[in-house]
């Protein structure tokens, strides 16, 4: 393989070593950094039991400030107290298990049925600190405090004390009404779908309201999920703004103090596979957008509280009623579509979208209609790639036995021209001509399949459906495999078998291609296997699988070109690489 293929390998690798320590090593310390954390808050916690009450938890001073009646103001992020006289009323789907309290009609928990942590509970969408604090999700406000309070915090009569819905179920409603001191009746009625995470809101008055021109819903704050999951995708907004709009996405971090959008289509607490989003039912709205923390920072540990994020959407409240929606589930696509139109575009498949949407819905089709285990569906999709582009891999591998055949011709014309490099590079060009050898054949082929690896990484990682999807010894194909070698400890030795044994296959590939004749090129090779295993030692298993499955393949198409004779032309037979040094031999004779 000649310089420029060389090249364009090293960089393709260079590109994927900086993918993994930008966007995976950092996100697998914050990982241990807040398990850590943790373990120092609990001791500390059990030190200091029975000794002394802990110190009242005092306000942080960036706490969200009200804005055009979106969001609660500073004053009112306090715990709250509970109602004894308050009845949590189950609602039950096919796809979720809900409590809403009737103490505001706020959401006090949200469970995914389908989808469990790592104590192999539900997933639980309402964030731990909302339970703890109880500022639930659901909560509206009106710019008015101390009405604010009583629409959040009193005690609502329920339509039902429990809803269910089975499968093939017609659409339910569940009504909460509260009679203000005002003697106005405040309505929410929730609908929901036995087969949708999304549920329609109306948000209604008795009558008109006198200066009352809005009101707001909150989601928030945070979104609950577990700690593996947080520490591997920080969480962030993504908005839709108009029909035509596109996504926009913010990371947390680059959320510092209060954000708002006009005129938005929905809006959503966004993480690696789970997502909480509103849905405006009015054009005329405000999104707004901020980080709060419910707790004061540790004086004596100097650790600072994680702040969650907070959403509120805005809606006119003219004749005392307004519409809206939410969406508090996974990141399915077709739950997605089936939510709102274009909802399924929150799922960031980055720069090769093009490709891994396409390669996500295709798998999903595979697992629906051919095969229900992701692994098999893995070794299926790599088995068609290779097909695809086999013509590719096979002019490739012709291409690098080609200029193998050369390398005789190539070393002696280092030899004669070693003090003229641009005659060197002249006569190099001459002789591919001649034979009917391209410099970059075996490259070409080579980078144009790069896009499809990018693309298939997104659509691993990214895709919910392989999350605790298990194969074999692997539990988890969105995550790296660990098979621990001893028990009880948190630092515990592990191995990767899948990686190493891609590794093994690498090596093993190499050994049967054609080998260059540069000395300082085959040590490189030689050295690729390694590098591709330290590579490869934190990427989700699934994309493992499919490496290790390409190489398998890989390996298979090589044995059966060698074993196929594929010889080089007949251009370079001729001569039986006649070198510039032979062929003078022999015009000395034939003189």
């Amino acid at each position: 393989m000649d310089r420029n293929a060389i090249l364009a390998i090293v960089l393709s690798l260079l590109v994927l070593l900086a993918w993994q320590q930008i966007f995976i090593a950092p996100q697998q310390k914050k990982l241990q950094e807040e398990k850590a954390r943790q373990a120092e808050l609990a001791q500390q916690e059990g030190q200091t039991t029975g000794e002394s009450s802990p110190p009242p938890v005092q306000q942080v001073q960036d706490a969200p400030v009200l804005s055009e009646q979106v969001l609660p103001s500073t004053e009112r992020l306090q715990k709250r107290q509970i109602d004894e006289r308050a009845e949590e009323i189950r609602v039950s789907t096919p796809l979720i298990e809900a409590t809403i309290s009737t103490q505001g009609a706020r959401i006090s928990s949200w469970k995914v049925l389908a989808h469990k942590d790592v104590k192999g509970n539900p997933v639980e969408l309402v964030s731990t600190d909302a339970q703890e604090w109880l500022q639930y999700p659901l909560e509206v406000y009106t710019g008015d405090a101390v009405f604010d309070e009583e629409l959040n915090a009193g005690l609502y009569q329920s339509s039902a004390n429990m809803l269910q819905l089975q499968p093939g179920d017609e659409p339910a409603t569940l009504s909460l009404t509260y009679q203000t001191q005002q003697g106005l009746q405040f309505t929410k009625e929730l609908h929901f779908s036995p087969e949708s995470y999304r549920v329609d809101v109306t948000l209604k008055f008795s009558e008109p309201v006198q200066n009352m021109t809005a009101i707001s819903t909150v989601w928030g704050p945070g979104l609950g999920v577990d700690l593996e999951e947080a520490m591997r995708f920080e969480a962030g907004i993504v908005t839709k703004t108009g029909a035509a709009g596109k996504p926009i996405r913010e990371t947390a971090k680059k959320i510092d103090g209060l954000t708002t959008h006009r005129g938005i289509e929905w809006a959503a607490i966004d993480r690696k596979y789970f997502t909480a989003a509103l849905f405006a039912g009015d054009e005329n709205n405000t999104l707004s957008i901020n980080k709060v923390a419910l707790q004061a920072a540790n004086d004596e540990t100097k650790i600072e509280p994680i702040r969650q994020i907070l959403i509120g959407l805005s809606q006119p409240l003219s004749t005392g009623e307004t519409h809206l929606a939410f969406y508090a589930g996974p990141k399915e696509r077709m739950q997605l579509a089936r939510a709102s139109d274009g909802f399924q575009r929150l799922i960031d498949y980055g720069f090769f979208g093009f490709i891994a949407e396409p390669l996500a819905v295709f798998m999903t089709f595979l697992y629906a209609r051919v095969v229900s285990n992701y692994g098999i569906v893995i070794i299926i999709l790599t088995i068609l790639i290779k097909i695809l582009f086999y013509p590719l891999t096979h002019k490739s591998f012709s291409s690098m036995k080609r200029m193998q055949d050369l390398q005789p011709h190539m070393k002696a014309m280092q030899e004669k021209y070693k003090n003229d490099r641009q005659k060197l590079n002249q006569e190099m060009m001459k002789l591919y001509k001649e034979k009917g050898v391209s410099p970059m054949g075996g490259c070409l082929p080579m980078l144009l399949q790069i896009p499809v690896f990018f693309a298939l990484y997104q659509t691993l990682s990214q895709s919910i459906e392989l999350r605790g999807a298990a194969f074999l010894w692997m539990s988890d194909l969105s995550a790296p495999e660990t098979i621990s070698l001893l028990q009880g400890s948190f630092a515990e030795p592990y191995i990767r078998p899948l990686v190493i044994l891609m590794g093994v296959s690498m090596f093993y590939q190499q050994s049967m291609t054609p080998t260059v004749a540069d000395n300082k090129q085959a040590q490189m090779f030689k050295f690729m296997p390694i590098l591709f295993t330290a590579m490869f030692w934190n990427f989700p298993s699934g994309l493992v699988l499919y490496w290790f499955m390409n190489n398998i393949l890989t390996i298979g198409q090589q044995y059966l070109i060698n074993k196929s004779g594929n010889k080089p032309s007949k251009k370079l037979d001729d001569d039986k690489q006649e070198t510039p040094s032979k062929s003078r031999k022999r015009s000395k004779k034939e003189k």
